[in-house]
């Protein structure tokens, strides 16, 4: 069977985005690529990539990847009510250190730590 999507991830440090195309699209043209248009802040600015941070409620269930995770963890913490969930970012170079099994993140003087796989599988 031959392949009908190529899709590309750049899973980066800072930002993250993603890019695909359709066979039949590649073939019509091989230039037409599809990506995601990120939107964030008030002002809407809208780019092909989003912040690499992700965010997880106090149940450990993923909530949002990249601006929208920026974004409700900001208005948790502005409300105080940030405390129960887990906020990474900018946690890609410490998953290249295989001897890394722990994610862990400052709340003001709580530390927390995350099985640095757990995160992972939920990419």
């Amino acid at each position: 069977m031959s392949s009908i999507l190529v899709a590309a991830i750049d899973f980066g440090t800072t930002f993250s985005g993603y890019a695909f195309s359709f066979l039949h699209d590649y073939k019509r043209d091989p230039l037409k690529i599809s990506t995601n248009s990120w939107s964030a802040g008030v002002g809407q600015l809208m780019t092909a990539k989003t912040s690499t941070c992700v965010l997880f409620d106090s149940a450990q269930k993923f909530h949002s990847f990249g601006f929208e995770a920026e974004e409700k963890y900001s208005n948790l913490a502005l409300d105080d009510k940030h405390h129960d969930w887990y906020y990474f970012r900018r946690f890609k170079m410490m998953l290249y250190d295989k001897m890394v099994q722990y994610l862990f993140f400052f709340k003001f003087i709580e530390c927390r730590f995350i099985k640095c796989s757990w995160v992972t599988s939920h990419f």
